[in-house]
């Protein structure tokens, strides 16, 4: 039975995600801040299929012993790991407070890197031929009013998984990332409705991006039929060329 690890799995892309691979008889282990109704209910249904553990990602103190005595990666078998997780804070450069932007580069570049870490210990301890997927942003590629931080978060982790599949490939370790445009869930919600339009109408099919179509794309990287494919950029943008 194959393990999926992924990060930010109470809502949003990370809840479809999870739901995903343990429809398709994986165990998935997932790390959150905060329980949801969903993620209980997927539980509920799962059983011992789903692990949770309640961990904040903001938190650098001490994170891998947290996350080691969580998750028991020096004994767990981990084949996929799926980094999810991600917050917005959305403002314009001379109004960018300090704090809300450390803790922003902390919870989408830094705990990421950390987390790819000891996930890449646990691949080699075991001799996995694993799979890594870091889920980015349209926004580290193309430039919006007050997007400029999560833009920056987004182009480290690109470079990092770039970086990453060029130096363990030899150990047969994959590693890409999915960059995506506005979904129709997730952090949709923290968007306003100007900046939704725009993309809508830049876009060649007219439309924010149906889950599904990242949900399915994510599933083919992390399967066998993509095995050649590595270090790369896909883009799920509904067509924003």
């Amino acid at each position: 039975m194959k393990t999926v690890f992924i990060t930010g799995i109470s809502r949003g892309l990370g809840l479809k995600l999870a739901g995903h691979y343990l429809q398709k008889g994986c165990r998935v282990i997932g790390l959150s801040r905060t329980m949801s109704d969903e993620l209980e209910m997927l539980m509920n249904e799962f059983g011992s299929a789903l692990k949770w553990c309640p961990f904040d990602l903001g938190n650098l103190s001490g994170m891998e012993s947290r996350l080691e005595a969580a998750l028991h990666l020096s004994e767990e078998k981990i084949d996929v790991f799926i980094n999810n997780a991600a917050i917005l804070y959305k403002e314009l450069v001379h109004r960018i407070q300090a704090e809300e932007m450390a803790k922003m580069v902390m919870i989408n570049t830094v705990a990421p890197i950390v987390v790819t870490k000891m996930v890449i210990n646990n691949f080699l301890r075991h001799k996995t031929r694993g799979i890594i997927v870091h889920v980015s942003s349209i926004c580290a590629h193309r430039s919006f009013y007050g997007l400029s931080m999560i833009g920056a978060t987004k182009a480290a982790i690109e470079t990092f998984s770039q970086d990453t599949a060029y130096e363990y490939g030899r150990f047969g370790i994959r590693s890409n990332t999915v960059v995506l445009g506005l979904m129709n869930i997730g952090m949709r919600s923290t968007v306003n409705d100007r900046l939704t339009k725009g993309l809508k109408s830049i876009s060649a099919l007219g439309q924010l991006i149906d889950t599904d179509s990242v949900v399915n794309t994510i599933d083919y990287l992390t399967s066998e039929k993509s095995y050649c494919i590595t270090g790369e950029k896909i883009h799920i943008n509904a067509g924003i060329l």
